[in-house]
């Protein structure tokens, strides 16, 4: 139990102040977790971030969650993953209570400004997924297929047979590059085996149909957290798929939700905080916060105990690093989708907003702020640029 606290209190401390996104986090657990406290070796860091990489979710959550428990067992994976989490969730918590209650005078201002930080970050983590996953001529027509197969067609659940036929492609068509050392025991025991099952219940069931408004959220949401491979910023098209293109919530409150996302330090992920507070999943802000916050994140860390045992057998497979580049090679293309639709269905509004990202955008590439600090100063010129024009 006092491990578990220390993983606890170490895990909010990185949560406060791990600006940057998952890239920027492996760095802060690497000098926390491995060169000042020593708890895991750097072999093993490498290890459990390969691991995480490897899985769909969270990735920087999912390894914090893996450190925790090499330090503390389960309890150590939980407080660690709760730790880094909570605090960007209660901060998004908030801003969805503040955005609900607020009507006219700055705010629509301040969205506005929000949702073009938005398309500037997203711009700038394609280009950076591309040049780090979709290199050669064979990753990009990966991605350039799935970026039109599902700019032909919306059907839910056709991501999913998109990254499927990617990692196909992968195994049949990609080389392996150099293999990493095969390491660990290759049998799932009965804990993973359970995790396994019960990921593919929920993801089951997050397919069917419902009348439920409620459920409906929850599962598309914990669909977005079981097939995001990539980063944190390939959720966005997934869950704009359901609750805007669901009817739960304007196109406009969505994504200046994402921007403040962007905003706070910790995990993307916990965006879904700021979408279960702000429909009021269950009738409840905070309720539907937290339940959306766990669909989210669920998955992830199912597939994560699921596949720790038998890591270290896969990883030293061909196949499955082919599999996997495939994978990763199609999310470029459906982050791609995710900011054309971004810039054109009814975002941009003018030059004066094309200006603007460009603007952020090249802020943002030439690291002049942090990305938080961009997100903050576009919501306050917006809030400033919509308050003159409401006095006006």
């Amino acid at each position: 139990m006092k491990n578990a606290l220390e993983c606890f209190v170490v895990a909010l401390r990185l949560g406060l102040t791990s600006f940057g996104g998952p890239v920027a986090h492996v760095g802060y657990f690497r000098d926390e977790y491995v060169s000042k406290r020593n708890w895991i070796s750097e072999e093993r860091f490498g290890e459990l971030m390969a691991l995480s990489q490897f899985i769909p979710g969270p990735g920087s959550s999912q390894l914090g969650a893996a450190i925790g428990h090499e330090r503390a067992g389960l309890l150590g994976g939980l407080a660690a993953w709760l730790g880094f989490t909570l605090p960007s969730a209660l901060v998004l918590l908030f801003v969805a209570m503040g955005i609900d209650a607020l009507s006219g005078g700055f705010v629509p201002g301040m969205l506005h400004g929000m949702k073009l930080a938005a398309i500037a970050v997203v711009a700038g983590a394609w280009i950076g997924m591309r040049r780090s996953l979709a290199t050669g001529m064979r990753k990009m027509l990966i991605a350039i297929f799935a970026l039109l197969v599902l700019l032909i067609t919306s059907l839910a659940w056709m991501t999913i047979l998109v990254i499927a036929v990617a990692a196909v492609l992968g195994i049949l068509f990609l080389d392996s590059g150099k293999l990493p050392e095969s390491k660990g025991n290759q049998s799932f025991g009965l804990a993973g085996m359970v995790a396994i099952v019960v990921f593919f219940i929920f993801l089951f069931l997050s397919l069917k149909q419902t009348s439920n408004s409620d459920w409906q959220q929850l599962g598309g949401i914990y669909r977005a957290g079981a097939l995001v491979f990539g980063g944190g910023h390939v959720v966005l098209p997934m869950l704009q798929e359901t609750m805007v293109g669901g009817g739960h919530m304007p196109k406009d409150v969505f994504l200046g939700g994402y921007g403040a996302t962007q905003a706070v330090p910790g995990p993307v992920f916990t965006f879904g905080a700021f979408l279960g507070g702000q429909t009021q999943i269950f009738g409840n802000a905070l309720l539907g916060a937290g339940m959306a916050v766990i669909a989210v994140f669920l998955p992830g860390m199912l597939l994560l105990s699921g596949t720790m045992s038998v890591w270290g057998g896969l990883r030293g497979k061909a196949w499955a690093q082919k599999a996997i580049q495939g994978a990763n090679a199609a999310v470029v293309g459906v982050l791609g989708l995710a900011l054309i639709q971004m810039a054109t269905e009814g975002a941009i509004m003018g030059w004066e907003d094309a200006l603007g990202v460009v603007v952020l955008f090249f802020i943002l590439h030439r690291k002049v702020i942090p990305v938080w600090a961009v997100v903050i100063l576009a919501a306050l010129v917006g809030a400033v640029i919509g308050l003159a024009f409401n006095l006006q």
